[in-house]
């Protein structure tokens, strides 16, 4: 009688223990179905703007108009230049190219954004409403669930190969927000 009472009980437990973890799998799947691909790399960059200009894609320097400048010097990288974007004279975020340092220009492609949140422009871009002033539990009110996690970096895969990470702090205070427009060719 008392091995029929054990027996029933860890029964009993491994039914819910698996219906529990189907339950999780399916739940989990049905939310990477929603987000995955959600978006397209242009809808996504009409959700972010900087400094209140509404980004597009593609993008150019030329697109985002009166008080943004360019640093004088841009980094070369292995893959192409990076450059500092100012607002009134304020650093903003950097800009990626797929070109020589020597090649940018007004109208030459932005293949990504780099950001990194500072006391001095944390309200700077704003991804649908949400900012680096925001916790992380803010963003999927803004975007929608991610297409990964792993409970630091944040991503959104778009279905022509962009992509946006949001990475936070173990506080859920935002570290940086990469937002790639155009991946570099592997």
């Amino acid at each position: 009688m008392r091995k029929n009472r054990i027996l029933s009980a860890l029964l009993a437990a491994g039914i819910a223990f698996t219906l529990t973890g189907c339950g999780s799998k399916s739940s989990d799947s049905s939310a990477k179905e929603e987000s995955s691909a959600a978006y397209t790399t242009a809808e996504l960059a009409e959700k972010i703007s900087i400094c209140g200009k509404q980004l597009k894609s593609p993008l150019t320097f030329a697109d985002f108009g009166e008080g943004f400048t360019l640093d004088s010097y841009a980094q070369d990288s292995a893959t192409g230049a990076m450059i500092d974007l100012f607002y009134n004279g304020e650093l903003v975020c950097a800009l990626d190219y797929h070109c020589s340092p020597d090649e940018i220009d007004d109208n030459q492609k932005i293949a990504g954004i780099y950001f990194t949140a500072n006391d001095f422009n944390k309200e700077k871009i704003s991804l649908n409403g949400f900012t680096a002033n925001d916790k992380i539990e803010v963003l999927e009110e803004k975007l929608g669930a991610p297409t990964a996690s792993n409970k630091t970096v944040y991503t959104y895969d778009t279905s022509d190969n962009g992509k946006l990470e949001v990475i936070d702090m173990p506080d859920g205070s935002i570290h940086s927000i990469v937002f790639i427009m155009e991946p570099h060719e592997k």
